[in-house]
């Protein structure tokens, strides 16, 4: 995320700048929003450094993991992950060279293949998930369970309204992005 701010703006100076309270709090809160999920982020992108892993390395690990058979096709990891077919070629090629996944042949059609977790892949989530769930638990109880549904419910109504912010009319997070790792 490129958003820079540490403090935010000084409420009066937005409420000037925008002739409203309501504007400047709706300005304010977005770019508190901001401010924590950038630094949220970056607290659990440091965890997968320590394993050794990009950010892109542990969605896709986590996508086989969840997964009941324990793999997937390209074609819908790069959809679950929002990201272009091209991107998944490189990311399971990267995990593939680290010994996490491999590709295993379609059983029908020649032309395609799964992208399977292998047991080294598995060991490393089994490990890592629980001090890491652990943290994500630790943080989010700093809200009641009343407040974590209303802001759920408040983050699902903000995610449909993303065509808003855009200029193109298309939710940034929609178009697919190259993946990194």
């Amino acid at each position: 995320m490129s958003l820079l701010l540490r403090e935010l703006p000084d409420a009066t100076r937005v409420e000037k700048l925008l002739g409203s309270r309501a504007d400047a709090e709706a300005v304010l809160t977005l770019l508190e929003l901001l401010r924590v999920a950038r630094d949220a982020y970056a607290a659990l992108e440091s965890n997968f450094e320590g394993l050794g892993l990009t950010d892109a390395k542990w969605a896709l690990l986590m996508q086989l993991y969840t997964e009941p058979s324990g793999r997937l096709l390209p074609s819908a990891l790069a959809s679950r992950l929002l990201v272009t077919r091209g991107a998944i070629s490189g990311l399971v090629r990267g995990a593939e060279r680290a010994g996490l996944v491999r590709r295993v042949a379609h059983p029908t059609d020649r032309r395609k293949y799964y992208v399977a977790l292998v047991p080294r892949g598995r060991r490393l989530l089994a490990r890592a998930l629980p001090a890491y769930m652990a943290r994500v638990v630790a943080y989010m109880s700093v809200l009641s369970p009343a407040e974590r549904v209303t802001l759920g419910g408040a983050l699902r109504r903000l995610y449909a309204a993303l065509p808003l912010l855009s200029a193109s009319g298309v939710p940034a997070r929609a178009r697919r992005a190259p993946a990194t790792g």
